[in-house]
C-alpha cells in the first residue's frame, strides 16, 4: 500500500483489528486509501474534489466547501456543504475525519456535530498537525468519548515529526 497522503498503515491495521469486515464507514475526504476501505467495508465517501470521486467501489457524495461561521472563526476556507449531506445513513460504525485537505480546514465539523449520524468509532487523521489536534481535542470536549488511542505512523512527514491520528470511541 502506498502512502503519502492517505491514511496511515497503522490506521488501517488498527481498523483491520478492531472493525470487522462489512461495517460501514463514513469518511470525509477521499483518496487512494478509500481503494482499500471499500475493500473491507461499506464505504461512504464525502468529497469536494471532482477528480476524487469513484476511485473506489464505495459510494460517493460530492459536497463542495462552504463558508461556515466555524470554520470562520479558526480562520479556515470553510467545510462540506452539509445540505448535500441530507441522505446520509442514521448510523455508520466508524466515522473518519481525514479531509477536506489541512489548507482548507476541517474545524467547519465542529458546527455539524448533531447532523452527523450516530457512530461507534471516529478517526480523526493528521493530529500530528497542530489545527487537527486542536480539532481532536475539541472533539474530545464535545463528545465526551469513553476511551481514545493515539495511534503514531512509522511514517514521518517531511519536518521528520511521525505522522498520528486519534481514535474516540462512543460507547
Amino acid at each position: 500500500m502506498k502512502e503519502g497522503w492517505m491514511l496511515p498503515t497503522e490506521v488501517f491495521q488498527w481498523l483491520h483489528e478492531h472493525i470487522p469486515a462489512g461495517s460501514s464507514i463514513l469518511e470525509f475526504g477521499s483518496g487512494n486509501g478509500s481503494t482499500e476501505l471499500s475493500k473491507k467495508y461499506d464505504l461512504i465517501s464525502v468529497e469536494h474534489d471532482l477528480n476524487w470521486l469513484g476511485i473506489s467501489s464505495g459510494t460517493y457524495i460530492h459536497a463542495e466547501i462552504v463558508q461556515n461561521q466555524i470554520s470562520n472563526k479558526f480562520s479556515e476556507l470553510g467545510w462540506y456543504d452539509f445540505e448535500k449531506l441530507a441522505n446520509l445513513p442514521p448510523r455508520v460504525d466508524v466515522i473518519i475525519i481525514d479531509g477536506p485537505p489541512g489548507e482548507i480546514g476541517r474545524s467547519g465539523l465542529l458546527g455539524f456535530l448533531s447532523k452527523l449520524p450516530l457512530f461507534t468509532w471516529m478517526i480523526v487523521d493528521d493530529t500530528d498537525r497542530l489545527n487537527e489536534k486542536h480539532l481532536s481535542i475539541e472533539l474530545i470536549r464535545r463528545l465526551s468519548p469513553i476511551k481514545t488511542i493515539e495511534i503514531t505512523s512509522k511514517i514521518n512527514r517531511h519536518n521528520g515529526a511521525p505522522r498520528k491520528a486519534m481514535v474516540l470511541l462512543m460507547r
